[in-house]
């Protein structure tokens, strides 16, 4: 998506003008922000979850007991055309703060949600973006041709046949 990769290089280079990014440059960067947002809502690396039943209840028109074990599948959520228009399709603006308002608190969850939600997500969310930051200052990234993006599902979600890209330098 080289529209959206230009997007993030104005948004970095504006605000960072060559210099390493803090964690406090990034409110300054919402783009780059919303860019690894859409990236883990198409590819959470958690694509499965459970849960066990605390107390009965109705899920979906089923019911529920203590002990039994309630699978949730954020890879089918985050495609699901009742929470997200054309979600096959990238669009980074979905995580604009005037579109999150209003969505459905379980139709986005890379780190699954409630008290068992990862303890990490705040870190690797900020992480991620001065990692991205750092990268998209020195590289520009062009999928091969020959590439072919199919998920595997195991444990965590990869690449099934990797990711061939050429890289380029920017500078």
């Amino acid at each position: 998506h080289p529209e959206i990769q230009e997007k993030v290089f104005a948004e970095v280079d504006a605000v960072l003008a060559g210099r390493t990014p803090t964690a406090e440059d990034l409110q300054r960067m919402p783009y780059l922000r919303m860019v690894l947002q859409e990236g883990l809502r198409l590819y959470a690396p958690t694509w499965s979850g459970a849960r066990d039943v605390a107390a009965k209840a109705e899920l979906g028109g089923f019911e529920v007991n203590p002990g039994d074990t309630v699978m949730y599948l954020p890879y089918f959520t985050h495609r699901h055309p009742e929470f997200w228009d054309a979600p096959e399709e990238v669009r980074p603006e979905r995580f604009a703060p005037e579109a999150v308002q209003g969505r459905h608190k379980g139709a986005y969850l890379p780190f699954s949600a409630g008290p068992r939600m990862c303890i990490g997500n705040h870190f690797s969310l900020m992480e991620g973006a001065l990692i991205l930051a750092m990268i998209c200052q020195r590289y520009r990234f062009s999928l091969s041709p020959r590439a072919r993006i199919e998920p595997q599902f195991q444990i965590t979600m990869r690449p099934k046949y990797g990711v061939l890209l050429r890289v380029d330098a920017r500078r």
